[in-house]
């Protein structure tokens, strides 16, 4: 992941953020993350998974990015990351909760976000469920 981390930002810097080349890469690198900490049983990074995942899919959005059928779900998968993270670290779900809901709206998601921003209110609340 070092090498495709290396190789999104030597592209960034020479074509800038909204490149199909960069969103192309961060996209890729997204992807494999996500298959990386699904393939660990326990202990996989989710926190830096769900952000990650979820600044590829603004990004994707914002360079308008085709398919957008692959935005939509890298954005599904941002919130399903951000869920598993909820349940191992609510500390650090509760970091990510703002950039996540606004994320989902981008994209029309309100089930999704009423179901983040009901759970801000009840971890608020103390009862964390």
């Amino acid at each position: 992941m070092v090498v495709a981390d290396e190789l999104e930002r030597a592209l960034e810097q020479q074509y800038g953020p909204l490149h199909p080349y960069v969103v192309n890469m961060l996209s890729l690198r997204a992807a494999f993350t996500l298959r990386a900490v699904l393939a660990v049983d326990h202990g996989g990074d989710w926190y830096d998974t769900a952000e990650l995942l979820t600044r590829t899919a603004v990004r994707r959005d914002e360079a308008g990015a085709q398919p957008e059928r692959e935005t939509r779900n890298t954005a599904r998968n941002a919130h399903a990351a951000w869920r598993r993270l909820a349940k191992e670290d609510p500390e650090g779900a509760m970091e990510l909760c703002e950039d996540v809901v606004k994320m989902l709206s981008r994209f029309g998601e309100e089930k999704r976000t009423q179901e983040i921003l009901h759970w801000v209110e009840k971890t608020r609340m103390g009862s964390n469920g």
